[in-house]
């Protein structure tokens, strides 16, 4: 029972330090993902009869104050 409780406390710091440790580089991934994901989509939405679409200059992509951002991570 205690080398149980000794090894998920082990797997949990590990896991902490990874996600402290490269906070930075995973921040990076994810903004290059989304932003991978955005470019395609609005690619794919203008060559898909974007006559019917009205723009009007407004961008539906979360920020990064967005609470959903926020509690994802």
């Amino acid at each position: 029972m205690r080398s149980g409780v000794v090894v998920l406390g082990a797997v949990a710091f590990g896991y902490l330090s990874f996600r402290i440790g490269f906070k930075p580089y995973l921040d990076r991934a994810q903004e290059a993902m989304d932003s991978s994901h955005d470019a395609a989509a609005a690619a794919s939405t203008d060559s898909s009869g974007g006559a019917d679409r009205q723009d009007d200059g407004a961008d539906l992509a979360p920020s990064s104050k967005d609470p959903a951002v926020v509690l994802r991570d």
